[in-house]
């Protein structure tokens, strides 16, 4: 197999403010751009060969994370998966050909994911005997609240991405909802995964009759998601990787051209 060659932070450059004025919310104006996205969840994949040592090591794996971070509590430990839930915020989980490393509460810089997602790569790496990886996968997912479905929509429509039809159509005349917009742009060794898409989700806890402490809730989230998933299409060596400066590289990347997607 070919091996990919070191990885380095490429030069910094001035980033642009990424900018899109999107249709009108009642009569304010909506402006949305990267920075005023929230970053929900930064997740680091690995996939390799299938390496049957997990059947074995499992318990090596639990061990070492259990002296690597201080809180740690056990998800699943079954022949085919070990995950783990760190600190009420990350979430590692090993598989027979994968793993990952998610971050549920990032910072906008991502210090602490990045510093984290290199002791769980050593770590992996080094009890399953991984020499290399067939993929490489950073991911972001970012999203913006909305007060209605409609609005939410009109997010995604005022980027230009998609062609919309306006007026009455198969004799119906209203509004454009849950629109969804998605590719993938793949160069020689690297490739990116685009999603934007307007959601709307409802969540109901019911409470049993009889206990008055605690009401039911009843929740409607309209949002923007922007969903980033950046790869590598060549195998990578785990001795050449410099994890920290490749995901640093990919997010400059990120934040610089995002504007081809959001309409900048």
């Amino acid at each position: 197999m070919s091996t990919s060659s070191t990885f380095g932070i490429i030069t910094k450059s001035k980033l642009t403010d990424l900018v899109v004025t999107t249709k009108k919310e009642g009569n304010k104006s909506i402006t949305m751009n990267l920075s005023q996205l929230k970053l929900n969840q930064a997740t680091l994949e690995i996939r390799y060969e299938n390496a049957y040592l997990l059947w074995d090591r499992a318990g090596h794996i639990w061990s070492n994370a259990n002296s690597t971070w201080a809180k740690i509590s056990m998800m699943q430990a079954k022949p085919m998966i070990t995950s783990f839930i760190i600190n009420d915020r990350f979430e590692m989980a090993v598989k027979l050909d994968r793993a990952h490393f998610i971050d549920m509460k990032p910072s906008s810089g991502l210090e602490e994911f990045i510093e984290n997602t290199k002791q769980f790569i050593d770590l992996v790496s080094k009890i399953l005997d991984i020499s290399e990886y067939e993929r490489l996968g950073f991911r972001l997912i970012y999203s913006k609240k909305f007060n209605d479905k409609v609005s939410a929509a009109d997010s995604l429509i005022s980027t230009k991405l998609m062609k919309v039809p306006e007026g009455k159509h198969f004799n119906i005349e209203g509004s454009i909802l849950l629109p969804q917009y998605s590719l993938v742009w793949e160069g020689k060794s690297t490739a990116i995964r685009a999603l934007l898409t307007a959601r709307d989700e409802t969540i109901d806890l019911a409470v049993s009759p009889g206990i008055e402490e605690v009401s039911p809730v009843h929740i409607e989230k309209h949002e923007f998601i922007y969903d980033l998933d950046y790869y590598t299409l060549d195998t990578v060596s785990y001795g050449q990787l410099n994890i920290k400066e490749w995901i640093s590289q990919a997010y400059h990347l990120i934040k610089r051209d995002s504007r081809v997607f959001l309409g900048g």
